[in-house]
C-alpha cells in the first residue's frame, strides 16, 4: 500500500512540475513581448498606429504594404528580413497603410515569430490578391518614400497595395517627411514588439535547452552571439586568441556588473561558428556552454525546413540573456529588440 501512496504522490508531483513549466513559458513568452517605455514622438506614433491597423485592416477603403519572401524572389538572412519589414512599418505608419508580413521560404514567418499587438498576417483575405504584379513602380515608390516626389507621391497615396522584399536598414534617416530613429536598439524594440513575438514551441525549445544547461530552476546567464560567417561557405575566418580572450573577460565583466559567476553560470554561445561551437559542446571550454543546434543561413543552401527551427531557437535564447555580448549583425539588433529592456540595458559588443 505503501508503495502504491509513493507513486500517487510522485505522479501528483509530475503533474505540478508540468503546470509550473507551462506557467512559465507562459510568462516568458509574455516577458519577452511587452514592450519597453518607448521614446517620444514613438510611443504616439505607435499607439495611433495600432489602433489604426486594427480598426481597418479588412477595410474597403484600406490601403497594404506587404514584406515578402516569396518563392520566386531573392531573399535576405534573417536579421536583414525583419530589419526590412520594421523599416516598411514606418513607411505604412507615416502613410497610413496597413503592413502585412508573408514568408513562403523556408516556410511561414508564423513557425518563428507571431502576431503580437497587431495581425499582420493573410488571415480573412485571399492571398492571391496580394501575389498580383505591383501597379507603382519600384522608381515611383522610392520617389515617393525618400524624396516626396509630388508625382510620384500621388501614385503612391492612390496605390491600393504595393510588396516588396526590401531589407533596408530599419534605422536609415533618408526618408523625406518620416520620423527619425534616434535610437537603434530602443526605438527597435519598440517596433518590433509592436508586431511580433516568438512562437509558442520557440519558447518551448528554448527553456527545454535552457534546462538542460542550467538545471530545472530559472537561472540569468551571459549570451554571447558570435557572428563568423563560415557556415555553408567554401573558407573559414582564422581567429585571432587574444580576441577570443578580450572577449572573454567582456563577458566576464558584464557578468560581475550584474551579479553573476560565470563560473557557476557558464556564457551561453549562440554562433554560426560550427567548429568551435562543437567544442564547446564537447565540453573544451569551462566557462562556456551551447545547445546542440546546427547553424543555418536562413537565406544559404537547401535543407528540410525543420533545419531552420534553431535558427530562431538561438534567437530566443539570445532575448532570455541577462546581458548579450553582440555582433555586428542585424541576428543581434533583433535579439535586442526581443529581449526588452533587460537587455537594452545590459548589451556590448563582443570586441569591446
Amino acid at each position: 500500500m505503501s508503495g502504491i501512496l509513493r507513486c500517487i504522490a510522485l505522479v501528483k508531483l509530475l503533474a505540478v512540475a508540468e503546470v509550473f513549466l507551462l506557467f512559465l513559458e507562459t510568462f516568458l513568452v509574455m516577458a519577452t513581448t511587452e514592450r519597453p517605455e518607448c521614446l517620444e514622438p514613438h510611443r504616439q506614433l505607435i499607439e495611433e498606429y495600432k489602433t489604426f491597423h486594427n480598426a481597418n485592416k479588412f477595410s474597403p477603403d484600406a490601403q497594404y504594404l506587404v514584406h515578402t519572401c516569396w518563392e520566386r524572389q531573392t531573399c535576405a538572412g534573417t536579421g536583414d528580413r525583419i530589419r526590412g519589414a520594421l523599416w516598411l512599418l514606418r513607411v505604412a505608419i507615416t502613410y497610413k497603410k496597413i503592413l502585412l508580413v508573408d514568408w513562403e521560404r523556408p516556410g511561414p514567418l508564423t513557425e518563428f515569430l507571431v502576431p503580437n499587438e497587431v495581425d499582420w498576417t493573410f488571415t480573412g483575405f485571399n492571398a492571391s490578391h496580394f501575389h498580383a504584379d505591383n501597379t507603382l513602380s519600384t522608381d515611383d515608390f522610392n520617389d515617393a518614400v525618400y524624396r516626396q516626389v509630388p508625382s510620384a507621391l500621388e501614385k503612391f497615396r492612390a496605390t491600393k497595395t504595393y510588396h516588396t522584399n526590401t531589407n533596408q536598414h530599419f534605422d536609415i534617416n533618408i526618408m523625406v517627411g518620416i520620423t527619425p530613429i534616434t535610437d537603434l536598439h530602443r526605438d527597435g524594440s519598440c517596433y518590433f514588439r509592436l508586431l511580433f513575438k516568438p512562437n509558442p514551441d520557440i519558447v518551448s525549445r528554448g527553456e527545454e535547452y535552457l534546462r538542460q544547461l542550467y538545471g530545472f530552476a530559472p537561472t540569468d546567464y551571459i549570451a554571447w552571439h558570435w557572428r563568423h560567417y563560415d557556415i555553408e561557405q567554401d573558407t573559414e575566418k582564422s581567429v585571432k586568441i587574444p580576441e577570443l580572450h578580450r572577449t572573454l573577460d567582456c563577458a566576464q565583466e558584464l557578468a560581475q556588473n550584474v551579479g553573476l559567476d560565470t563560473y557557476k553560470q557558464p556564457i551561453l554561445l549562440l554562433t554560426d561558428f560550427h567548429a568551435f561551437r562543437q567544442m564547446v559542446s564537447h565540453g573544451e571550454f569551462r566557462r562556456l556552454v551551447t545547445p546542440p543546434i546546427v547553424p543555418r543561413y536562413i537565406d544559404k543552401g537547401v535543407h528540410a525546413y525543420a533545419d531552420y527551427i534553431g535558427i530562431f531557437v538561438d534567437l530566443y535564447l539570445m532575448s532570455r540573456g541577462r546581458c548579450l555580448l553582440t555582433s555586428r549583425s542585424g541576428f543581434s539588433d533583433m535579439a535586442v529588440w526581443m529581449g526588452g529592456i533587460r537587455l537594452l540595458t545590459c548589451n556590448r559588443p563582443m570586441h569591446c
